[in-house]
């Protein structure tokens, strides 16, 4: 299994959707955190480079629509039109370490829509997953 189908189905659906549509404008992502827990006034930015380095390789492959097809009992054909998607877009975020409040964007994704919807899921459990283990060990210091 590759990283590509570490996605939500609904992402996929969305940008088949899209696809179907050609709506292919760009479309701006933005990862923060709406509230903190009390007594927690800030979080520590981390998991940038694992983020990075999977939009770099990004690519639907035909395995990866195969994949998708089977989870979602569709025919094969019917998900080609996600083969070859490579990611096109640009990256903003806060450097690695870097102390973030609520509300404060750590990363934002500017893409072509199918793009963008369909990176969502695999950088908010990377980024967010890092931010919370970087910032429960700056509090145990």
């Amino acid at each position: 299994m590759s990283d590509v189908t570490t996605t939500d189905l609904y992402e996929v659906t969305m940008a088949l959707s899209y696809l179907r549509e050609d709506m292919w404008a760009p479309a701006t992502f933005s990862l923060f955190v709406r509230d903190l827990p009390p007594g927690r006034g800030f979080l520590v930015a981390a998991g940038l480079e694992p983020a990075l380095d999977f939009l770099a390789d990004y690519r639907v492959e035909r395995e990866d629509v195969e994949e998708f097809a089977a989870a979602l009992h569709r025919p094969v054909r019917d998900l080609e039109p996600l083969l070859g998607l490579a990611f096109e877009g640009e990256v903003r975020a806060v450097p690695e370490g870097r102390t973030v409040f609520a509300g404060e964007p750590l990363l934002e994704v500017t893409a072509p829509l199918p793009q963008a919807q369909l990176v969502e899921t695999y950088l908010l459990n990377q980024v967010c997953h890092q931010t919370v283990v970087a910032s429960k060990a700056a509090r145990c210091v």
